[in-house]
């Protein structure tokens, strides 16, 4: 072992006195500092072969260098083959390009032309294309990865505009990692092609093209994703698509202007596709948008009314909340005034840029127009979202009371977890949560009031 390290430490010496000699010799390294480079490549000590690669990223600069160094990748076990490929793409120098693409097509291993392939993304250019979309469709998944990521790293002046061209003739998994890869690099010049794949007949293809759309697209591409969203199925897809529309609005600063472009975006399809684009205007939000969703939710058609009542209730903030109110206390249908009242609920209660006192507040208000034990559940267990000790006290009386204690218990609970509030007021949390403990039946509810009174923590467990 100490014989080992001497030996290291004689040769990093030797190394740094036969770099500084290399740099001086017009960035050619010698052939006797090559040849040692070559020699720890192959070491099967990991010490010797890190410190040869090492040489290989920063020093023994030039090309018939770069060339010796490639050529010894067929001489490498699998796992000195990657060391090594990596090390080349460190170094950045083309001229290995051949010996690796020459690895890629001789070797079994799907790690090596994992890494092959990813070498290449820093060493190719365009004609190295074909291969690496060729490779989006290989059977093995860390090779497609690795083919994705390299079309995202290879640089040159057209190849965004040459995937874009052939993203449109690709079979739709390849068609969706060619879109990704567009979004990655940031290919604007390409928006035209991702709004044509938007209302692809393959789903995966239209979520791909939605999602980049979202990530690259202008306030300009807002009218020609709409088709794309009323092309998506109903449920997740049509949510996802909602929200990639929602976030290319959300570049508008002015408010106004935005819920402007919006309405002028819904003027440029048929009427009858409008109401069902409303959920989208509800993502979108802002006060302009609250007036014409409210026009459609009080209008005189029931079933449009119940499209722009639900438009509201997808608000993104509480702008909307004074509507769905005013609905709440104006309606005569007992279907809508429901539909409303949880709207108003969902919207006050979320976490924005209001204080716990105005969430507490409109809970409150809430309260005062419930009507059913269902109603004043939902407010309960929304006033968790108020953390204020006020917010505590509100919902305290419901323990005491048999059909809302257990979700009061829990509503305590989430308030008592967030320990500036539960410690500015520690003697009252105390004994509220003793009663917490002698009437909730849920042992996770009491563990968590017990760890409170004791100052500990609860870790939240992590969704799946």
């Amino acid at each position: 072992m100490v014989r080992r390290m001497l030996q290291c430490f004689v040769l990093f010496g030797l190394f740094s006195s036969m770099a500084v000699q290399a740099a001086g010799a017009a960035d050619k390294a010698s052939d006797e500092f090559v040849q040692m480079i070559v020699k720890l490549i192959g070491d099967s000590d990991k010490e010797f072969r890190a410190a040869g690669l090492e040489q290989v990223r920063t020093a023994a600069k030039g090309t018939a260098a770069t060339q010796v160094f490639a050529s010894r990748l067929t001489k490498l076990d699998d796992a000195g083959q990657i060391a090594l490929l990596h090390a080349l793409a460190d170094r950045g120098d083309a001229s290995a390009r051949p010996a690796i693409l020459e690895l890629f097509g001789s070797s079994k291993d799907e790690q090596v032309r994992a890494a092959a392939i990813s070498a290449i993304g820093y060493l190719g250019g365009p004609a190295d294309l074909p291969l690496l979309i060729k490779t989006l469709s290989a059977d093995s998944a860390v090779e497609r990865s690795a083919a994705k990521q390299s079309l995202v790293q290879v640089s040159g002046d057209k190849i965004s505009k040459t995937l874009g061209a052939d993203m449109k003739s690709a079979p739709p998994a390849v068609k969706a990692l060619l879109i990704e890869v567009l979004a990655s690099r940031r290919a604007s010049d390409e928006l035209p092609a991702l709004v044509t794949a938007s209302v692809d007949d393959n789903a995966q293809v239209r979520g791909a093209a939605m999602a980049a759309l979202g990530q690259i697209g202008r306030p300009e591409q807002i009218a020609e994703m709409l088709p794309g969203v009323l092309k998506a199925e109903k449920g997740s897809e049509r949510d996802n698509a909602e929200k990639n529309v929602a976030l290319v609005c959300s570049r508008i600063e002015n408010e106004e202007q935005r819920g402007k472009s919006v309405i002028d975006s819904l003027n440029t399809v048929a009427p009858t596709d409008r109401d069902e684009l409303l959920a989208l205007v509800g993502r979108v939000g802002g006060k302009t948008l609250v007036n014409f969703v409210a026009g459609i939710a009080t209008s005189d058609d029931s079933s449009r009314r119940r499209i722009g009542i639900d438009a509201l209730s997808k608000w993104p903030d509480a702008t909307a909340a004074d509507k769905l109110l005013e609905i709440v206390n104006t309606t005569t249908d007992p279907a809508e005034r429901h539909q409303a009242f949880q709207g108003f609920v969902k919207v006050s209660a979320a976490r924005n840029n209001r204080t716990d006192k105005q969430r507490l507040d409109r809970m409150k208000e809430a309260m005062k127009v419930a009507k059913t034990p269902e109603e004043q559940s939902l407010v309960i267990n929304r006033t968790r979202t108020a953390y204020d000790v006020e917010a505590m006290r509100f919902v305290l009386p419901y323990v005491d009371q048999p059909e809302f204690a257990q979700i009061a218990c829990e509503t305590i609970v989430e308030i008592a977890h967030h320990r500036d509030v539960r410690d500015a007021n520690k003697a009252e949390f105390d004994t509220v949560l003793d009663k917490v403990i002698e009437i909730s039946k849920d042992p996770v509810v009491v563990d968590r009031a017990q760890r409170y009174k004791r100052g500990q923590t609860w870790e939240r467990p992590k969704r799946s």
